[in-house]
């Protein structure tokens, strides 16, 4: 669609199809629509901005949109969740704020968007990828369980409510055939929840570029102690890594005798740089190696 001030701005094709099938159907408030989709995008935008992170891309979506900023990669758990928020927050805002003036002015126009803003900010804020209510659940379980399986559990909640979608529409089309937009909503978001975790690998590499500098952005980070065997794989420990947090891997033999510590940092070089087959023992080895060299 274009670009401002090195912000890609783009509207999703599935967007322009389902305002079209309003049209169709005699849905002369699509306007009205595409106003309420543009102010719970701006909330994610002006928030964004608020919390200093550089934005890349806005997309906008059939119930609302999507941001993709460079700094905000699962590395700051409670950004995300403040920013994801903003959204349906800025929705909710628009649809008292259209109350208030409906009363004043007795505009039935605004009915409708009162009503849409109503709707689209408490959709939004349903617990399933990729809607704002999936980020936040991702965002939240990622600090408690690790960022694969709070994808895990956000991308399975969103194909869940798309199935819901679907026996919807289908059971409310034969009604009012305005309900089969519906299917066109649920299509999209099973296809876009299964993409979240189409995308994780590339996305998790990012997150762990980004969170490699994160003790060195500050003097202090809170930190957490693990636990692990000398077999186990450096892969297997980084699914486990928080954000909001720092790692540091005290490595066991089969004794339980302590012979060695591996910290996060370590860990995602070696991710990086070799096969993420290799056991935390071997990664000890080969340090203890190197440094016999340099002796």
């Amino acid at each position: 669609m274009g670009s401002v001030k090195g912000v890609d701005l783009a509207v999703n094709p599935v967007f322009l199809l389902l305002c079209l099938l309003c049209l169709s159907i005699g849905f002369v408030e699509i306007l009205w629509v595409i106003l309420a989709l543009v102010l719970h995008e701006a909330g994610h935008v002006l928030m964004a901005l608020a919390c200093g992170l550089k934005l890349l891309r806005v997309e906008l979506f059939p119930f609302g949109g999507q941001i993709l900023t460079e700094d905000l990669v699962g590395v700051n758990s409670r950004r995300e969740i403040i920013v994801a928020s903003a959204g349906p927050a800025a929705s909710l805002f628009s649809s008292g704020l259209t109350y208030i003036m409906e009363g004043n002015l007795s505009l039935a126009d605004f009915s409708f968007f009162m009503e849409f803003n109503l709707l689209l900010g408490l959709f939004n804020l349903l617990p399933a990828l990729p809607l704002d209510g999936g980020r936040i659940l991702k965002a939240f379980c990622s600090t408690r369980v690790g960022l694969r399986k709070a994808t895990v559990i956000g991308s399975w909640s969103g194909q869940v409510l798309a199935l819901v979608l679907i026996a919807a529409g289908l059971y409310l089309g034969f009604q009012d055939p305005r309900a089969l937009n519906l299917l066109v909503i649920a299509g999209f978001l099973g296809y876009k929840a299964r993409e979240e975790l189409q995308m994780f690998p590339y996305g998790f590499t990012r997150y762990l570029l980004r969170k490699r500098l994160l003790p060195a952005e500050n003097d202090m980070a809170a930190g957490l102690l693990t636990v692990a065997h000398s077999g186990v794989r450096i892969s297997r420990l980084l699914n486990r890594i928080l954000p909001d947090t720092v790692a540091v891997i005290l490595v066991i033999d089969a004794q339980g005798k302590v012979i060695g510590i591996v910290t996060e940092r370590v860990l995602i070089e070696a991710m990086l740089t070799r096969d993420p087959l290799t056991t935390v023992g071997e990664l000890l080895e080969s340090a203890a190696g190197c440094e016999d060299r340099r002796n």
